[in-house]
């Protein structure tokens, strides 16, 4: 029985064929094929080793920002509890052994978060970074703890004797709660949404607090000088002692700003400057507490709360525009509104993105599919996650059939969506204030062309 030859045998015997007849061709042919495979298998190397760098590269990435999250939200529950043992020492610590020890794990661990950071982040990310400032604090409260540790155990004696009256270094850590912000803004709960508004915006409204204090210290200082010049040169029971000095007098005064304004057994000090100096003291009193407390205490509050406001507000506007720039969120909810109005119109979307390409080019989307979309719960959250408010949904298919044809097609949905997306803008109004100026214009132009052509009417 006779066996045919396979494709593989019948070329393999003309290259025999071809080599009897023509050697140095044959050869230059094999060595290019040679070297042609060799390429080839090179650059599939490159290409394996290159998707395998870049996948681990990518695992690492997102296992160390994971795993920065796990450890600053267990430091959030330390930070805490930490705060609630420095109040229990406070009352009840006698330097025993037990509570140095509680001090030293809380130490322990606040060292090992430094060494976790700068495992992940290395040494100069992590103190030359973008939160080297934060870091760096953070380090060298740990630094004095030790430090005030290692004297508590080392030299007990010097401690008791020398920094007895010194506050301890590990209620330094209660600063620590400051972190507490950080931390929840990582979280990105809803739960925590009024907390962290609330905590942007006194960190806004902080430089105007400064301000506010250093307007009570001028205007304090200036009355502590007429309280002294007029108060404090007599020996008066009750007065004499309260503006004497000027720094005594300038106490005196920012406490009857606030309405504290007795001695310390009690006695309304104003009233013994009234029975000694006469009506004309009490008149100016009543001014100056009229003035400061009325009149500068409003309108410090109100800058203060406006300050705030502008600061919360800045900061929402700020998370909106970065919302607005995220690439990554625009591509995938687009895609998803896409497949969803891409099947409502009879496409198998069961296929991989780049084999759809030609078949949604000329897709004529029909506005009764845009309408269902909008009614799944899908396609609703899809354009939420874009910007685009509730109340346009319902509206969604006559907006984007401009031309009012029945369909539009892919074009016209993604610049109709993107046009959507967040709040109304001036610039919207002006650009179609401008369209419609440019179709003005060019109708006056048609309309004396059309003037120009003659009635042909008047020749017959």
């Amino acid at each position: 029985m006779t066996r045919l030859a396979t494709s593989e045998e019948r070329a393999s015997h003309r290259a025999s064929v071809r080599a009897a007849d023509d050697p140095e061709a044959a050869l230059s042919e094999l060595f290019a094929w040679t070297e042609a495979k060799a390429e080839h298998d090179q650059r599939e190397r490159e290409a394996r080793k290159q998707r395998l760098q870049f996948a681990s590269a990518k695992l690492k990435s997102i296992l160390s920002e994971n795993f920065e999250f796990a450890v600053d939200s267990v430091m959030l529950w330390i930070i805490v509890v930490n705060a609630v043992f420095q109040g229990i020492q406070m009352d009840r610590s006698d330097g025993s052994t037990p509570w140095i020890i509680a001090d030293a794990v809380f130490s322990a661990f606040f060292l090992i978060e430094i060494g976790i950071k700068v495992k992940i982040h290395g040494i100069c990310g992590q103190f030359c970074g973008p939160s080297r400032f934060v870091n760096c604090f953070d380090a060298l409260l740990v630094a004095i703890d030790l430090f005030q540790l290692t004297l508590l155990v080392g030299f007990p004696d010097f401690v008791e004797n020398e920094m007895g009256s010194m506050p301890a270094a590990s209620v330094l850590r209660l600063m620590k709660l400051f972190k507490l912000g950080r931390v929840l803004r990582l979280l990105k709960m809803d739960a925590f949404k009024d907390l962290l508004t609330m905590i942007q915006g006194m960190i806004g409204g902080f430089p105007t607090l400064l301000w506010a204090m250093v307007m009570m210290v001028l205007v304090t200082y200036f009355m502590s000088l007429l309280f002294k010049e007029f108060f404090g040169k007599e020996q008066v029971e009750h007065v004499y002692t309260h503006f004497r000095t000027v720094p005594q007098s300038m106490f005196t005064s920012f406490r009857c700003a606030f309405g504290d304004c007795s001695s310390s057994s009690g006695v309304p000090i104003f009233e013994h400057v009234l029975d000694y100096y006469g009506p004309s003291a009490g008149v100016f009193y009543c001014f100056f507490v009229f003035t400061l407390s009325v009149g500068i205490m409003n309108v410090i509050a109100a800058i203060f709360v406006e300050s705030t406001m502008v600061a919360a507000s800045g900061m929402l506007t700020a998370k909106k525009e970065e919302r607005m720039r995220d690439k990554t969120l625009w591509n995938t909810r687009i895609m998803i509104l896409i497949r969803l109005m891409a099947a409502e119109s009879g496409v198998d979307v069961n296929r991989k993105t780049s084999q759809l390409v030609p078949v949604l080019s000329g897709l004529q989307i029909p506005v009764e599919a845009i309408d269902a979309v909008v009614q799944t719960p899908e396609g609703c959250q899809a354009l939420l996650d874009l910007d685009v408010g509730k109340e346009d949904h319902d509206y969604l298919a006559d907006i984007l059939d401009a031309d009012k044809s029945g369909a539009c097609d892919i074009g016209e949905m993604i610049d109709g969506i993107s046009r959507l997306r967040g709040e109304p803008r001036r610039s919207d109004i002006v650009s179609i204030d401008l369209m419609v100026r440019v179709l003005q214009r060019q109708v006056g132009e048609i309309l004396s062309q059309v003037r120009t052509i003659p009635d042909f009417s008047t020749f017959c």
